[in-house]
């Protein structure tokens, strides 16, 4: 009983004890915090991918021709694994280049991953359809164009994500804008080019005809007439003949058959033509094939980061809020063109081939490795394009995407495919996600690992602080040592008084850093928004961090060892004042 009262009367009445108090206070807080951080992060950062891949992929170690018949080979793969797989959906994915036409003259070229993918059935494997910007693909995933209604702020991520004033105009309202204003440019070239033919009319006289030929000389030695320069920038009348025998000569001996449900695809003004020169060029000739204004080419979903721009901080006039405005290149409903190799056959070798797409929509899920990069295209069109249907009618692909039923361990699932001799190690790569991007998660994981490490050592800091406080109070209650020894105190029991009072100390300072972390992280976005004005910059900035707010998730098990952690600091600091104490002899103590 005595050792709690003294426990206690030294709490009330050694004021220098608070700061050992304050030190593990302050090490619980920082470690709980940094850990809610980087746990918030890494959480969203794998929804993220794993929204976009599947939980198992059975890839082609060929990845530009891919493996034959896929429907076989997912047969192969239900027979394999049936009772663990939900359910599948193949996919072609190529490199590529994207370009579109920006402020009507210039050609804007970027890097692609190309992903062929079958709408039905990928938003069963995959959670694309949910990073969209139509409401309407959101539910259900659709590569048909809307009307209008997309979303001009992305409501997956609040109120603080960018807002794309240009959205309001996406859609078949953008395609009839560009459509009437095609119509309204071919008719004032043509009636500049006809009152050009009206002013420059040859005349049967003799002065005139030497006009006339001087002018000519003079054009020559200049350079190009201004009609020249005008009539250059009109596209070349279509030439139906001359097309055909375009597509038939380049078209490969092997030429698929392609069954009925491609038939849209059939049209040779439609399907693939052989890159000779600038895209935009070669479809100049067909472009009054289609109605724009009714009309879509094949929809394609393509990363927003692809056409973004630069972000800038606006005062709104209507709500007098600071928002932040992002503008972008172009929008659904506007036409790109896909160039990409097709698949190598036993009788052709791979070509650079190309098609007109439409936007139909925008991709982001704040990952820019796939918000950069990633276009989604039907898988049909892409296996047409790139000649993966052969003469029986089987289709290839270049990876197969598994979703597992609930429960299923996704690497139990893998490792069934992978001991399979359906799949061959040599021939196909079965991974999870989390093998996909092991190196990301990776470094993820490693930097927590070290930031946990260089903050414990902080603590350890504190522990040294406890120490320091602890010697003190021996030495000053020397005396007081003696008297309870004289009394007949054990040493043991003197050890005990020190430990206890240091496990008090360390619980105390866990509780308070353990609430104060509580608060910081339910008001971290706040917190962040105050720093934010305070520097004159954004102190997490979202085109660093991918995120519009600050994520931070609390696990109950890394806080519980966080504060066991700072206990056993505190108790292990306070060994050695403690043996100090206990070896006191009553006669020295008292001599004291």
């Amino acid at each position: 009983m005595y050792k709690l009262l003294l426990i206690w009367r030294y709490l009330l009445t050694r004021r220098i004890a608070l700061l050992s108090i304050f030190g593990v206070m302050l090490g619980v807080a920082i470690m709980t915090i940094v850990n809610a951080v980087m746990l918030g992060f890494s959480r969203e950062m794998e929804n993220r991918i794993h929204g976009a891949l599947s939980d198992v992929t059975i890839s082609s170690r060929s990845s530009l021709r891919g493996f034959d018949d896929v429907d076989a080979r997912m047969r192969d793969a239900d027979k394999i694994a049936g009772d663990m797989i939900e359910s599948m959906t193949p996919t072609v994915t190529t490199v590529g280049l994207l370009s579109y036409e920006y402020g009507g003259s210039e050609v804007i070229t970027r890097q692609v991953q190309i992903v062929g993918i079958d709408a039905v059935t990928n938003e069963k494997v995959t959670a694309i359809s949910q990073y969209l910007q139509h409401p309407e693909n959101r539910k259900h995933l659709s590569f048909d164009l809307h009307e209008d209604g997309y979303d001009v702020q992305n409501p997956l991520f609040g109120a603080d994500s960018p807002v794309r004033v240009r959205l309001a105009d996406a859609g078949w309202k953008k395609r009839r804008a560009d459509a009437e204003y095609e119509r309204y440019r071919r008719q004032e070239e043509a009636q500049r080019r006809k009152e050009y033919e009206q002013s420059h009319k040859p005349d049967s006289s003799p002065e005139s005809a030497n006009v006339v030929a001087d002018a000519e000389q003079e054009e020559e030695e200049e350079g190009d007439s201004p009609y020249d320069v005008a009539l250059s920038l009109l596209p070349p009348a279509p030439n139906y003949d001359e097309a055909e025998d375009e597509a038939t000569e380049s078209s490969a001996p092997d030429a698929p058959i392609v069954d009925a449900s491609l038939d849209q695809y059939n049209d040779f003004t439609r399907g693939p033509s052989v890159l000779r020169g600038n895209p935009f060029e070669e479809f100049a000739r067909f472009r009054t094939e289609i109605d724009k204004a009714t009309t879509q080419e094949t929809g394609a979903i393509i990363g927003v980061g692809l056409v973004s721009g630069v972000r800038r901080r606006y005062k709104n006039p209507d709500t007098g809020q600071e928002e932040i405005r992002e503008n972008l290149a172009t929008i659904p409903g506007a036409d790109v063109t896909l160039s990409f190799l097709a698949a190598s056959t036993e009788n052709a070798l791979p070509s650079i081939v190309y098609d007109r797409f439409t936007i139909v929509d925008f991709y982001e899920c704040h990952m820019a490795e796939y918000d950069d990069s990633f276009v989604f295209v039907p898988i049909d069109k892409l296996q047409y394009l790139r000649r993966m249907i052969a003469s029986d009618g089987t289709k290839m692909a270049t990876q197969i995407l598994i979703k597992a039923k609930p429960g299923v361990k996704i690497e139990d699932l893998r490792d069934r495919l992978r001991d399979s001799e359906e799949f061959p190690e040599n021939l196909f790569v079965v991974e999870t996600w989390k093998d996909q991007q092991a190196t990301t998660l990776a470094a993820v994981a490693t930097e927590l690992s070290l930031l946990n490490v260089v903050l414990f050592l902080s603590m350890g800091g504190a522990g040294f602080c406890i120490l320091a406080i602890f010697y003190m109070i021996v030495v000053d209650k020397t005396r007081d040592v003696g008297i309870l020894k004289s009394l007949g105190a054990s040493g043991a029991g003197v050890m005990q008084i020190f430990l206890c009072y240091a496990l008090v100390l360390g619980l105390i300072g866990a509780m308070l850093g353990m609430l104060v972390a509580f608060w910081f992280v339910a008001h971290i976005q706040e917190i962040a928004d105050f720093l934010s004005r305070m520097m004159g910059r954004e102190v997490f900035d979202p085109a660093v961090y991918m995120f519009t707010k600050v994520p931070a998730i609390i696990d109950p098990t890394t806080v519980f060892w966080i504060d066991v952690g700072a206990i056993a600091v505190a108790v292990v600091a306070s060994v050695f004042p403690a043996l100090r104490a206990a070896r006191l002899r009553p006669v020295d103590a008292l001599r004291v």
